[in-house]
């Protein structure tokens, strides 16, 4: 692996696991691996940034969950701020594609699935149960854009068990109700929900 991290696992990190974390040998900042991950990371993977990503962690007093990571071959994550990514996930990174993680969190439960690029800015909230996908993976009447490139920008709140497709772009400030499926670009600082989401409401804040 390339430009990061020295993979620090936590309380006794499944042994499935320690074939992929001795491939990580740089020793920068970290990505910490908690109990019942399953690992995954292609020797051409690579993980970069000056961030630390914790993966599979859990909220006090609960339990954690079987949780799998990804990096196929050519895959790569970057990691520009501290993002947590909690128990019970599902992220894969598959060939060629690039995840870029900014600061926040995604509650338990979330899949993320990276065929093209994902890119999730700072201070983002993701509840319970979303899922983040950038490709259709099948053709649909003939349209050979499978998949496209989605981007989470700044301050975004995602509301429990919504789902994120292909190619879209979600302003800063923006909140996602849950449930929502959102297929076509939410302008920043407003609210969207429904199947699939329309605006609900303009000049929003949340905190």
């Amino acid at each position: 692996m390339e430009n990061f991290l020295n993979i620090s696992p936590q309380r006794g990190i499944w042994s499935r696991a320690r074939s992929a974390l001795l491939a990580f040998r740089k020793k920068t900042r970290c990505i910490s691996i908690f109990p019942n991950v399953s690992v995954f990371a292609a020797p051409s993977s690579t993980l970069s940034g000056d961030g630390k990503l914790e993966l599979g962690c859990k909220w006090e007093g609960l339990r954690y969950f079987p949780s799998e990571f990804k990096l196929a071959e050519n895959a790569k994550i970057a990691v520009e701020g501290h993002f947590y990514l909690m128990t019970g996930c599902h992220l894969a990174v598959n060939e060629g594609a690039t995840l870029t993680l900014g600061s926040g969190y995604i509650n338990n439960n979330a899949t993320i699935d990276c065929f093209s690029s994902i890119t999730i800015g700072h201070g983002v909230a993701i509840s319970s149960g979303v899922t983040i996908r950038d490709s259709d993976n099948h053709a649909i009447n003939g349209n050979t854009m499978i998949s496209a490139p989605i981007v989470i920008e700044d301050h975004v709140w995602i509301g429990l068990n919504a789902t994120i497709l292909k190619g879209v772009r979600i302003g800063s400030g923006a909140v996602i109700a849950a449930g929502a499926v959102v297929t076509a670009d939410v302008s920043k600082n407003s609210l969207v929900g429904g199947v699939p989401a329309k605006v609900i409401k303009h000049d929003i804040v949340w905190e």
